[in-house]
């Protein structure tokens, strides 16, 4: 046979005419591809035109042997192939293969100059990366998803009414003890207080001292003595100062409640650091309506961290899968992706242990610190 006639042969291969004016002359598929490339023609086939039924793993290592599995389109490619050749092309043409990830199978991600970036309809969808509580609990994708949201965790998370002012003051430092006792010296500093009210042996010992009947005053000398007093504590602040009890225990759960989610948001956003970089960002623009009215958009992105060595995962996981769910196309976007990924087992879910409690030296450090918003 000639180079006419191999060409010939490869007009109708290419026309599609493969079983009626090839088949025929050759066993397989196979030998009319080694045949072709006698003649250094190859790379003048249409390997669109391959049928299914045909294409198998002798052929798609021949062509990548060859070098011509790059003149081979990715939606042309069968079912079974499909990951096997992106695979091939992210080790060889990594350029061309990234953008046709990005452009037409995970549409959610853009490739800029520094990195890859996600594209969030809302920043809650982040919720998607974290795992679900055992038994319908409340989890990590719940905390998670109210952390993104617009109102976060919102106020008293953590609730404790077991707390005695006492307790409060008992974690004050030296220069908090300091500034109380002067606070509580200009409320009722050489006031009369009744007796009636009050039930401590301090207050029982201010009167006698004082030589005075039914009742008693606090003097600067007394103060150190009430502050080392945990029942006159819980005592005044519940009578004559009231108000400054009220302050102390607001101080306390304000404090507590701080503590406690300052610590969920460190456990947030440290589990985040498996598949991102960075936080959230978001992008406004003014669209004009048909009616001339305004409207601002917000667009939400992240950057990605190990997008191609997830992407690569889900790849080398599903060679030779034909189910839908086996390649990118079915998920759309690397949101769903991921979604999907971490149904089937093949990546870990973002999982952490919520508290029970608020850690008790961030709370301690709290109060110290927020001390003069309250009093």
């Amino acid at each position: 046979m000639s180079l006419e006639r191999a060409r010939n042969l490869i007009q109708s291969f290419n026309d599609g005419d493969y079983r009626d004016d090839i088949e025929p002359y050759f066993n397989d598929l196979m030998t009319f591809f080694r045949f072709v490339k006698k003649y250094n023609v190859l790379d003048e086939i249409d390997l669109g035109q391959i049928p299914s039924s045909e294409f198998d793993d002798e052929l798609f290592e021949y062509l990548v042997e060859n070098g011509d599995i790059s003149n081979l389109h990715y939606d042309t490619v069968p079912e079974e192939f499909k990951n096997n050749y992106l695979i091939y092309g992210l080790e060889n043409n990594y350029e061309d293969t990234i953008i046709y990830i990005t452009n037409d199978l995970l549409s959610d991600v853009d490739i800029r100059p520094d990195g890859f970036y996600l594209h969030l309809s809302d920043p809650e969808d982040l919720s998607n990366f974290f795992c679900s509580g055992s038994r319908g609990d409340w989890g990590p994708k719940d905390i998670s998803k109210k952390i993104f949201s617009e109102d976060g965790l919102g106020h008293e998370w953590y609730y404790d009414n077991h707390v005695k002012p006492s307790q409060v003051v008992d974690e004050l430092d030296e220069t908090k003890i300091i500034a109380l006792k002067d606070i509580i010296f200009k409320e009722i500093g050489d006031v009369e207080l009744s007796l009636e009210d009050y039930q401590s042996d301090f207050f029982e010992g201010l009167s006698e001292e004082q030589g005075t009947e039914g009742y008693f005053r606090i003097r600067p000398e007394d103060l150190n003595g009430f502050i080392n007093d945990d029942d006159a504590i819980n005592e005044l602040f519940k009578n004559d100062l009231e108000e400054l009890g009220s302050n102390l225990m607001s101080l306390y759960w304000n404090s507590e409640n701080t503590a406690y989610e300052d610590e969920v948001y460190e456990m947030v956003y440290g589990g985040l650091e498996e598949f991102f970089e960075g936080r959230v960002d978001t992008d406004t623009k003014e669209i004009t309506r048909t009616d001339g009215s305004k409207i601002t958009k917000y667009f939400h992105h992240i950057k990605l961290k190990n997008f191609i060595r997830i992407v690569k995962i889900f790849l080398d996981n599903n060679k030779g899968e034909t189910y839908s769910d086996s390649h990118l196309e079915y998920y759309g976007g690397f949101e769903e992706l991921i979604k999907g990924m971490i149904y089937n087992d093949e990546i870990e879910c973002i999982d952490f242990r919520i508290p029970d409690y608020p850690d008790w030296g961030r709370t301690r450090k709290n109060i110290n610190e927020m001390f003069h918003d309250y009093l």
